[in-house]
Formats: C-alpha cells, sequence, structure tokens
C-alpha cells in the first residue's frame, strides 16, 4: 500500500483545487493521525533477535521493539486511510495540527493509543498467535478550531474480522502485519459508520 501522508502545504494546495472546482457543497474530509506507541507496549518473539554470527550479539531489543511499533503504526494507518478511500471519502494522514481549519472544511480526526503490539511467535507462521490491541478516538474539528469528541473504543486483532486484500495484490499478511491490517480495517469501518450517520460529505468525483 502507498503511503498517504499529506503535509500543510498539500492541505493547502488540496483548499485551492476545491476552490477552483465548479460550484457546488465541498467534501468534509478524514484526518488519520500517527498512532502512538507507549513504551512497554510491544512485545518481542524471544526465539528472534539473535546475530548470524557467532559470538556477536543480536539487534537490542529497544531498537527491535521501536522498530516493530513504527512498522505496524504504518500499517494500521496505511490500512485505515485506503479503506476510507475506498469507501469514497477524502481521507488523508497528517501530523499537522488543526487541519479543519488549515483546509477550510470540517474534519474527522482519528488517532489512537497501541495497549499493545504482540509478535507471538514469528516460527509459527499462520498460527503465530500474535496480537495488536489499540484505544481509537474519533473527534470532530470545525474550520474554527472548535474541537468535539465523538466517539473512543478498543479494537482487539483476535476478536476483529479479517480484513479484505487490496485490489490488485496477492500478499498474504501474517502475525503482526496481519494483525495491524486487520485493526486498520476495522476502525475504518467504524469510522465510515459515524461519518454516514453524521452526514459527512463524500470526496467529489
Amino acid at each position: 500500500m502507498r503511503p498517504a501522508r499529506m503535509t500543510l502545504a498539500l492541505l493547502a494546495s488540496l483548499t485551492a483545487c476545491t476552490a477552483a472546482a465548479p460550484p457546488g457543497p465541498p467534501s468534509d474530509f478524514i484526518v488519520v493521525s500517527d498512532f502512538t506507541v507507549p513504551e512497554g507496549a510491544v512485545h518481542l518473539d524471544p526465539s528472534f533477535g539473535f546475530s548470524l554470527y557467532r559470538g556477536e550479539p543480536g539487534v537490542p531489543e529497544q531498537r527491535r521493539a521501536a522498530s516493530i511499533g513504527r512498522a505496524v503504526g504504518f500499517l494500521v494507518t496505511d490500512t485505515l486511510t485506503e479503506r476510507l478511500r475506498a469507501q469514497g471519502y477524502d481521507a488523508v494522514s497528517t501530523t499537522e495540527q488543526n487541519p479543519a481549519a488549515v483546509a477550510g472544511h470540517r474534519a474527522l480526526v482519528v488517532s489512537g493509543t497501541f495497549r499493545a503490539v504482540d509478535e507471538g511467535q514469528r516460527r509459527r507462521v499462520g498460527d503465530e498467535h500474535s496480537a495488536v490491541i489499540a484505544r481509537v478516538d474519533i473527534k470532530a474539528e470545525q474550520p474554527s478550531g472548535v474541537i468535539q469528541p465523538v466517539q473512543s473504543f478498543v479494537v482487539d486483532s483476535r476478536t476483529a474480522p479479517a480484513a479484505p486484500a487490496a485490489a490488485g495484490t496477492t500478499r498474504r499478511e501474517t502475525g503482526v502485519d496481519a494483525d495491524a491490517a486487520k485493526v486498520g480495517a476495522e476502525v475504518a469501518r467504524v469510522v465510515g459508520e459515524i461519518a454516514r450517520r453524521n452526514n459527512w460529505l463524500p470526496a467529489r468525483r
């Protein structure tokens, strides 16, 4: 899946393009923020991390945990953004503050915190007993800067439905990669339902 990061300049460009479009109601958009990975949330597979060279230490656990946390965070936000786009919404991933004020339209802002990222047993492909658990917070932001909480919930990859494969891909994710995709897809489903209930305008085609 391709990266979906959007900067302040790109948001401003989006607004300019919208202003130049034919008259009609502007589309609202959905902003996906990076999910945070608290210290201690990543649980490593103890059978990995060794060195292939005898007598040399393996990758330090702290570095491995940070790398896995970043990778899982990217997969969750990228899957979430792509699924929302597939539903017809203007969805962007950005770290900008007050995105609604920048673009001049309403924004649903989705953020989250990982409660657990568990590698399980990676050697048991397809039966790793891995897991990704995240708390998700959704807020509505007005162009004026007013922010209102909408909904908070927890998604556990062990109980979430399997994520459908992205169009045009044949790669089968396993382990925490599959867990991250399941979490991203489930969050996208919930956010999409909230957007529809609140008459969030889809992207103009």
